[in-house]
């Protein structure tokens, strides 16, 4: 994919964990980015839906996945999509760290609940350095990454 895609435009490869992101890229800026898992360890089977003959993770899989994402890679969107389905209702703060400690037993790794709350921790204070709220021009932006940033600190960091 690298290879055809590279042909044509400039293609930045990244990995983590199971996940290979394919960026294309225009100068510095990433134009349009997809992700591919190789999942070492699933928590329920994927399925396949009527419409399309590709085999599409379970929701706990993908929460599970958004977690391994969110603790070692910590990018403002990992942020935004746990934040956003927590609030949404459609999962429990503790249910996704259960979800992120099962795949990482299943996987062989470390599931040190400290460690990973630490390495979010950490990755939230990279981003307010990196982008104080100062800098966010936008008000309602502005008050979108607080409300955020309030809430992994006081509710999604503490037991």
């Amino acid at each position: 994919i690298e290879s055809v895609l590279g042909a044509s435009v400039p293609v930045r490869t990244r990995a983590w964990g199971d996940v290979v992101s394919i960026e294309l890229q225009d100068g510095q800026r990433t134009i349009f980015s997809f992700q591919i898992a190789r999942r070492s360890a699933l928590l329920e089977p994927p399925a396949r839906m009527p419409w399309i003959d590709v085999p599409l993770d379970s929701f706990a899989d993908l929460v599970a996945g958004k977690m391994i994402a969110l603790v070692e890679r910590g990018a403002p969107r990992d942020f935004r999509d746990i934040h956003a389905l927590c609030q949404a209702g459609l999962i429990a703060v503790e249910r996704c760290w259960t979800l992120w400690e099962q795949r990482q037993e299943l996987a062989g790794s470390d599931t040190d609940r400290g460690r990973a709350r630490l390495a979010v921790e950490t990755h939230l204070m990279r981003i307010v350095q990196h982008r104080p709220l100062t800098g966010i021009a936008a008000a309602e932006q502005r008050a979108e990454a607080a409300q955020v940033r309030t809430w992994f600190r006081e509710v999604f960091l503490n037991p």
